[in-house]
């Protein structure tokens, strides 16, 4: 029996883009997500990483049907909900919820927090008053507020305040499967240890699975048990988290990795860029040949295949050997 609660398979989304340079103006296909294929096992925390605009958070909408992928498929719990009615589909979003980057989007300012709260809870056919304070009760502990924090308003809370209440209204739907955006990068520094531990001991405690998207390689590697790296709407590299910090393979991951380090260390980044074919990249080439240091020929004539390294590490990269 498979353990995976998801399961994506070669989800391509493509969005309209203008080229701004064209005195016309020409319409063509921006690929946002290119084939991506992976799984979350139960009680797994994923980790997505990747630079702005690679696709990561697209990838996450489609996963929650807030947007709608060209094809592939998503399989959540055995079904396939990308082929799903919105009638369908109903009973099995509650299943699966996101938690956004920006928490005052999320929140409506001209609402107490819990009118807010019992709106979510109202969505799943819980209308009975006595029991929606009883679960959002249970649930503010959880979080590490008081029951005096559901009369304000957003605007009354801090960022911190207001991103520990987009975590319980993502909960109060009792969800098996948490996509986490970014959902620490609009914070403090103090605050974001907050909020990766309090997310941390919520998933051991009601075992939950997780996708958790980000661009920091080091809050992926304290929070997640796998790591996929995106780049240009592909996956080029996969892992687990002890695989792909201390052997990863391929040269942007390496990149990635040794900006963080360089960081620490208070030390310029250096990256190296190999100019040569720079100019020359057509649509069969890897996606990074442009930045790769290594790219050679092959790497602008053909895009390289999914290689196994490993029983936990795979790679997109003609040398990665």
């Amino acid at each position: 029996m498979n353990n995976y609660i998801l399961k994506v398979e070669n989800l391509q989304k493509s969005y309209d883009s203008f080229n701004s340079h064209s005195m016309f103006k020409r319409k063509k296909k921006f690929k946002a997500v290119s084939d991506i294929s992976f799984e979350i096992n139960r009680g797994e925390i994923v980790g997505l990483i990747g630079e702005s605009g690679c696709g990561k958070t697209t990838v996450g909408k489609i996963i929650t049907k807030l947007t709608e992928a060209d094809s592939g498929n998503v399989i959540f719990e055995g079904k396939n909900i990308s082929k799903l009615s919105k009638k369908d589909l109903q009973p099995i979003r509650s299943k699966i919820q996101m938690i956004f980057q920006n928490p005052s989007s999320a929140l409506n300012p001209q609402m107490k927090i819990q009118r807010v709260l019992k709106e979510a809870l109202f969505s799943i056919n819980i209308t009975d008053k006595e029991e929606q304070e009883n679960i959002i009760n249970q649930y503010i502990t959880k979080i590490g507020l008081t029951k005096s924090y559901l009369s304000r308003y957003p605007h009354e809370l801090s960022g911190g305040q207001k991103q520990r209440i987009c975590i319980l209204l993502a909960l109060l739907t009792n969800p098996s499967l948490i996509i986490a955006d970014e959902v620490v990068s609009a914070l403090d520094l103090s605050v974001q240890a907050q909020i990766l531990n309090l997310l941390k001991s919520l998933q051991e405690e009601l075992s939950l699975s997780m996708l958790f998207i980000s661009h920091n390689l080091n809050i992926v590697y304290y929070m997640a048990d796998r790591i996929i790296v995106m780049y240009m709407g592909e996956i080029v590299e996969s892992g687990n988290c002890e695989e792909i910090y201390k052997n990863c393979r391929h040269p942007y991951t390496k990149l990635l990795l040794s900006s963080v380090l360089s960081l620490e260390d208070n030390q310029e980044i250096e990256e190296e860029i190999n100019t040569e074919y720079k100019d020359k990249k057509n649509d069969n080439a890897c996606v990074f040949f442009d930045r790769c240091p290594k790219s050679m020929p092959i790497c602008n004539q053909k895009k390289p295949e999914n290689i196994i390294i490993n029983d936990n590490h795979t790679i997109k990269c003609h040398f990665a050997e």
